[in-house]
């Protein structure tokens, strides 16, 4: 008998566990779908199947991989979401109960899974090479069926990768390649990073591992046209502190953050680094190639909060704990390995996305979602002119908003010609809707609203998968 959740933050409101799979083949429509909208949304998020074990402390990213899938056709659109049948998600539904620790602790697992794989599959889900898959930084993929969301199974480019994936891959829409990365790629608590390619049709070309200055979280990465950059922030992993009974990761800013530069055709060995004062990054906007350097539009903050520091305490809001968009230059031709860096905006900011089809390249149009408030809660949408400066902004105070995606007219319209999607909370229903707006004019609120007849979880990441 599956037991009630817990009382916890990311338990409760639009949190909260859905608990059902759904087909809703025609959702209803306020306002009117653009005709050109044609395609299939793809977003991926967390939903637990079941409440943490007994003594444990929910964490957010521990939940469950539910992918949500959005067809439009026809000025109409539907929708289904499946759950990712991990093996974890398989052996804890045969057993009713959760049988994994929170974030995979072996020290609270059942001892029935002491061997199994922890994959949870809950933070992306990209296409590529004609496969849907879905994504946690912690293993490999796991692939879907674009259509029914069935679960096919592990996918790991016919045993070639054996270890962990990005959730965050970037994709060069002029040589069809998917560039991606592992962290902590020679075990856990390890320094190293594993970089892939693989070219348009999915088959791996590239493996290399590239050891950086010390074991660090890191969810993100940047790659232009001819590079591949690693960022490397100061929240450190430290085994030898967890077997003593400290804290496993912790926030030291006294180390530094560091940029890694590999040419893309390069090796290991080609690696040069590039210093900065402590910053903390989940998200880049895009990098590029310029005058001979390297530019990087990015949500940063100057701390965190995600872990506490070396004497337990947590960094305070006077120690830059809100993101904010910023640049970031790193030039490749001078004498210096110091990393430039510009503030472009002073609204707290997060989840940023752009035109896929340009990333690698130059971008004019960067998209996000913000808060006036500094504990981040996103009721605010962004749309940044890079070339002007200029900012527009929504927000109606009705909606709590999740990661905005763009989806183009056509594969061939101009850059930001098309259509914003944002899966929302409507804080007045306590159900979502599905926001389409116009792209280049979202202060004029939505186009048209599609309406989920259920509240679904607050999730993370998602793609566009023109017709």
């Amino acid at each position: 008998m599956t037991q009630p959740f817990p009382d916890n933050t990311f338990l409760s409101g639009p949190m909260a566990p859905s608990g059902i799979e759904c087909d809703a083949p025609d959702l209803v429509v306020e306002g009117e779908l653009p005709v050109d909208l044609q395609g299939v949304y793809f977003r991926n998020g967390p939903d637990p199947l079941y409440p943490p074990r007994k003594g444990e402390q929910y964490h957010w990213f521990h939940g469950d991989g539910m992918i949500q899938r959005f067809e439009f056709r026809g000025g109409r659109v539907a929708w289904r979401n499946r759950w990712v049948r991990t093996e974890k998600y398989e052996l804890e539904r045969a057993a009713g109960e959760s049988l994994f620790g929170v974030l995979g602790n072996p020290m609270t697992a059942d001892p029935s899974v002491a061997d199994k794989h922890y994959n949870t599959a809950n933070t992306h889900v990209i296409y590529h090479g004609n496969r849907l898959l879905a994504l946690m930084e912690g293993t490999i993929a796991v692939e879907l069926e674009a259509d029914s969301l069935a679960t096919v199974g592990n996918f790991d480019f016919g045993g070639k990768i054996d270890g962990p994936i990005t959730a965050h891959p970037k994709f060069d829409h002029q040589t069809g390649e998917m560039v991606f990365f592992g962290n902590q790629a020679k075990g856990q608590f390890s320094e190293f990073l594993r970089l892939n390619v693989a070219d348009r049709d999915g088959n791996l070309t590239k493996n290399e591992m590239i050891q950086g200055p010390f074991p660090s979280f890191a969810h993100d990465f940047f790659v232009t046209e001819k590079h591949v950059v690693f960022p490397i922030y100061p929240l450190v992993f430290n085994f030898e502190r967890a077997i003593e009974g400290g804290v496993p990761m912790a926030w030291e800013p006294d180390r530094g953050a560091h940029l890694g530069v590999m040419p893309r055709d390069g090796t290991a060995n080609d690696i040069r680094w590039f210093d900065m004062e402590a910053r903390w990054s989940f998200h880049m906007v895009n990098a590029w190639d310029e005058d001979g350097g390297i530019k990087v539009d990015i949500c940063a903050s100057n701390a965190t909060q995600f872990a506490p520091m070396l004497d337990g305490t947590m960094a305070s809001e006077s120690d830059g704990l809100s993101p904010h968009l910023r640049r970031w230059t790193i030039d490749l031709k001078g004498n210096t390995d110091a990393v430039g860096e510009e503030i472009l905006d002073d609204m707290a900011c997060e989840f940023p996305r752009t035109d896929d089809r340009f990333m690698t390249r130059s971008h004019r149009h960067a998209y996000l979602v913000g808060s006036e408030q500094k504990q981040l809660l996103f009721n605010r949408l962004i749309h940044y002119d890079m070339l002007t400066g200029a900012r527009k902004v929504w927000g109606d105070g009705r909606y709590m908003l999740g990661e905005p995606i763009l989806a183009p007219c056509s594969s061939t319209s101009d850059e930001g010609d098309g259509f914003l999607l944002n899966l929302a909370f409507d804080t007045t229903t306590g159900v979502n809707d599905l926001l389409v707006f116009d792209a280049s004019d979202i202060e004029a609120g939505p186009v048209a609203r599609a309406r989920l007849p259920v509240r679904i979880p607050s999730g993370f990441h998602g793609t566009w998968v023109g017709a």
